[in-house]
C-alpha cells in the first residue's frame, strides 16, 4: 500500500464518518433507551435482572452493515473513488467504530458488575452471564470481534443486494431457507442438538467470538468480489 492509496483510503473514512451521528451518537442512543426502559423495570421488580437489551447495539451494526452500501457507495463512485479505496475505508471506519464500542461496553460492564453492584436496582445490562466472562481485555476482544462481524454480514448482504438486485436476494434468501431447512432436519433426525449444546457449553465466549474471525475474513473477501464487479 503506497502513500497515495493510503490518503484515498482516508479520504473515503473522512467522507464517511461526517455522518458521526448515525456511527457514534446513535447505536448509544437505541442502547440507552433500552436501558432506561430496563432501569425503571428493575427499580419496580424485585431481585436482580439480567437483560440482552444490549443485543439493540449489534443489531443496529447489522443493520449499519447493509445501509453503509447504499448511503456511501453511490456518492463516493461519483466522486471517481476506487471501489477498493471505498472497501478498505469502509473497513477502517468499522475498526474505529468496534473499538470505540468495545470499549464502552467493556467498561460498563465493569462498572456495573464491580462499582455498581447492578445499579443499584439489580440490573445486569452490560455484565451478562457466560457472556461477559474474563478480564476487561477478554471481553473488549469478544465485543469488538462480534460487532466487526455483525457488521460485515450486513455488509456482503448489502453488496449482493447492489451486484444482483431482488432477483438476487430471493436466490439467497431460498438458498440460506433451504440449507437451513435441511441442516435442521438433519440435525433432528441425528439427535445432534444436544451435542451441540454440549459443545457450545464447554466453549468460552472468547472462543466462540474468536470462531466467528474467519467468517468476517469470508464475508469481506466475497464483499470485496462483488463490490468490484458491481454497478452503481
Amino acid at each position: 500500500m503506497n502513500i497515495v492509496q493510503s490518503g484515498r483510503m482516508k479520504a473515503v473514512a473522512s467522507t464517511i464518518l461526517k455522518d458521526r451521528f448515525s456511527w457514534f451518537l446513535l447505536p448509544w442512543i437505541i442502547s440507552g433507551s433500552s436501558f432506561v426502559v430496563n432501569l425503571i423495570t428493575a427499580y419496580f421488580a424485585n431481585g436482580e435482572i439480567t437483560t440482552g437489551g444490549v443485543a439493540s447495539l449489534y443489531i443496529y451494526m447489522f443493520a449499519a452493515g447493509i445501509m453503509s452500501v447504499s448511503n456511501t457507495l453511490p456518492f463516493l463512485l461519483g466522486f471517481s473513488v476506487r471501489r477498493s479505496d471505498y472497501f478498505w475505508g469502509t473497513g477502517g471506519v468499522i475498526g474505529l467504530v468496534g473499538v470505540i464500542c468495545a470499549a464502552g461496553l467493556s467498561l460498563l460492564s465493569y462498572v456495573e458488575s464491580e462499582w455498581l453492584d447492578g445499579w443499584g436496582v439489580g440490573l445486569y445490562f452490560f455484565h451478562l452471564p457466560y457472556v461477559s466472562e474474563g478480564s476487561v481485555a477478554v471481553q473488549f476482544l469478544v465485543y469488538f470481534l462480534l460487532i466487526v462481524f455483525l457488521f460485515y454480514l450486513g455488509f456482503l448482504i448489502a453488496c449482493v443486494a447492489k451486484r444482483f438486485g431482488k432477483n438476487g436476494m430471493f436466490i439467497l434468501a431460498i438458498a440460506v431457507l433451504a440449507i437451513g431447512t435441511v441442516w435442521s432436519y438433519v440435525m433432528t433426525q441425528q439427535g445432534w442438538w444436544i451435542d451441540l449444546g454440549q459443545w457450545l457449553a464447554d466453549r468460552t465466549m472468547l472462543e466462540i467470538a474468536g470462531g466467528t474471525a474467519p467468517l468476517t475474513l469470508l464475508y469481506m473477501a466475497l464483499s470485496y468480489a462483488l463490490l468490484r464487479r458491481t454497478s452503481v
